[in-house]
């Protein structure tokens, strides 16, 4: 009976250690999706093994960054003004989103069906807009704001909230670096008439990198530049509802290597103003070797208020107006200051472009209802010698970026939308 004995209870160790074993070497399932919301108050890495979903906004809080690993998905909840969702960086917070050709980081909409290891799903097209908000980075660059002079609050954030906050005097200042990402499907309304871009950049330095984006398909503005001076690099938007590259408070970055394609869905091209206050007001812009495309032909470029700096070296397939604004006094005669006036003086240039577009100068008088004036014949025959004798219409292209070779890694492209 021992002898028996004996041999149960090892037989039943063995058994029991076999089993403790089996358990131990059980992994568990990474989790396909992870959910994110509210503020990020210390260093976090969103890694590519699952798809992050932003549910209202999620806030990078300034002193902290923010690193996406390449290849990862986030997808955004569509909510409802002030519950859209967004990824705002505060000022002083840094966005690492270093993507490549091959491992792109996207952004886009729960609806979307894409899925990990993928850079298109199939259920959402150039069509698809506002199904969320948009990607928000702000810094302390210099601005011109019409309230807040040297520092603004961004649209697209509640006015009560901090965290929309940009502006200062660094114009050097480092966001962060983003490379090969996609910004799909965005543009949610948080109020009337005050809709999250797809790319919104409030006084972002110099010291940041952006190189290799895409917007696709924002309600709003594809880009929109708010002070600072960074300089963007081989940006792609396409199929924007609103501008594709919009520029305020004295934006003294540049744009180049970039393009812009639409057929019936965008407003303009360019949309472009200067400052709008007393500080900063000595910035200026740049947008060179970019190629923009009208497939409806109806592509237009408004240099607005006070607007200041360099349009040189562009082809623009489908522009039909490049209008100028010039600003009268009340009388209807005495010329103020406007982006005319800064084109007349050569602070405002348009060099060696490829376009047919014809020469527009609109002006308002400055009575509190914005009443017509009656354009002297002396601003628009001024303006369309200079316009003429730019350089604006010439027999070979510009060299610009090549759309298919640079964009390849791209929703536009790779469902030949281009």
């Amino acid at each position: 009976m021992n002898k028996l004995f004996l041999k149960l209870l090892l037989l039943n160790f063995v058994l029991v250690f076999t089993f403790s074993c089996k358990q131990d070497d059980i992994v568990e399932p990474t989790p396909t999706s992870e959910e994110v919301t509210g503020e990020i108050t210390t260093n976090t890495t969103w890694k590519a093994d699952k798809i992050h979903i932003m549910d209202k906004k999620v806030i990078v809080k300034s002193g902290v960054t923010l690193t996406i690993e390449p290849g990862t998905i986030i997808k955004g909840k569509q909510g409802d003004e002030l519950n859209a969702s967004a990824l705002v960086v505060e000022k002083g917070g840094k966005l690492m989103a270093i993507g490549t050709a091959v491992k792109p980081i996207i952004f886009t909409s729960v609806l979307d069906n894409i899925e990990t290891g993928q850079k298109t799903g199939t259920n959402l097209d150039e069509t698809d807009i506002q199904k969320w908000g948009g990607l928000i980075l702000l810094g302390n660059g210099k601005v011109s704001d019409k309230v807040g002079d040297a520092e603004g609050h961004i649209e697209g954030i509640p006015a009560d909230q901090d965290y929309g906050t940009y502006g200062g005097n660094d114009n050097s200042d480092n966001s962060g670096h983003l490379e090969y990402v996609s910004i799909r499907h965005g543009g949610v309304s948080i109020g009337d008439g005050n809709e999250i871009n797809g790319l919104t950049l409030g006084g972002v330095g110099s010291g940041t990198v952006i190189d290799h984006i895409e917007i696709l398909a924002n309600l709003d503005d594809g880009i929109e530049c708010f002070g600072g001076a960074v300089t963007i690099n081989h940006a792609l938007v396409a199929y924007q509802q609103d501008d594709a590259f919009d520029i305020d408070q004295n934006f003294a970055g540049t744009f180049k290597n970039s393009a812009v394609v639409y057929n019936n869905t965008g407003d303009e091209f360019l949309e472009i103003d200067g400052p709008e206050n007393s500080t900063n007001t000595n910035g200026l812009f740049t947008i060179t070797n970019c190629k923009f495309i009208s497939k409806s032909n109806d592509g237009t470029i408004d240099m607005k208020s006070k607007a200041q700096g360099t349009i040189k070296d562009n082809v623009f397939e489908g522009l039909t107006k490049f209008k100028v604004s010039a600003k009268l006094d009340t009388d209807c005669t005495t010329e103020l200051t406007d982006a005319y006036t800064h084109f007349i003086s050569g602070s405002l240039k348009v060099q060696n472009n490829k376009t047919d577009a014809t020469l527009e100068v609109y002006t308002k008088s400055e009575d509190t209802n914005g009443t017509d004036c009656t354009l002297p014949v002396s601003l628009q025959t001024s303006a369309a010698g200079i316009f003429n004798t730019a350089g604006n219409s010439i027999t070979d292209n510009p060299t610009t970026v090549d759309i298919d070779t640079e964009f390849s890694w791209t929703w536009t492209v790779i469902n030949n939308k281009q």
